[in-house]
């Protein structure tokens, strides 16, 4: 086990600050289709955009992934690792930059119901909640490979910035939704 030394905390990322981040991501994430009806949940903009539900079903399987590589594939993290915890908080969620999603998280149809989606979030960012509140050792001392390719080998905290970051990126995207539907309809 590495010592805590290995990778200094920044100042103002610690545990509460993750926690933080990922109750108000989880709730700005919830709100962004607050009141979307089942129809609206469907459409898409575009042939080659996602809808609304589309939209809840990858960040919930990416999350679902995510959660189980943080519970069952963390590794010692090496002394000389680089930190990006800040680059994560400033680039996931904008929305300027186009990224593919894996496969495993591609929308297909998972759920039924935008409310079942909704519910699967809720249940699964519970568990990445807990994950911190629980975890005994620092965040940044072990790590787990990244289902998408661009972050390779992230820290535990560094994955726990990213969740969060991309449930704000998902929410301006289901803004951008909507706008379009309000747009579509005037």
């Amino acid at each position: 086990m590495m010592s805590a030394q290995a990778n200094p905390p920044a100042p103002a990322i610690d545990k509460a600050f993750l926690l933080a981040l990922l109750r108000e991501s989880r709730e700005r994430f919830l709100d962004s289709f607050a009141g979307v009806s089942e129809e609206q949940s469907r459409w898409k903009p575009g042939a080659d955009r996602w809808s609304v539900l589309d939209t809840v079903e990858h960040l919930t399987t990416a999350e679902t992934v995510q959660l189980r590589l943080l519970a069952t594939q963390r590794v010692p993290r090496s002394a000389d690792a680089p930190n990006r915890e800040e680059v994560f908080l400033r680039v996931v969620a904008d929305r300027g930059n186009k990224m593919q999603s894996p496969e495993t998280a591609t929308p297909q149809g998972r759920f039924a119901t935008l409310a079942a989606a909704a519910a699967q979030f809720k249940t699964t960012r519970e568990g990445v909640i807990q994950f911190p509140e629980q975890a005994t050792d620092d965040l940044r001392c072990q790590e787990v490979k990244h289902p998408h390719p661009a972050a390779g080998m992230v820290s535990v905290c560094e994955m726990l910035i990213v969740m969060a970051k991309h449930a704000e990126r998902h929410a301006a995207q289901i803004d951008e939704i909507k706008a379009a539907w309000r747009e579509k309809i005037e």
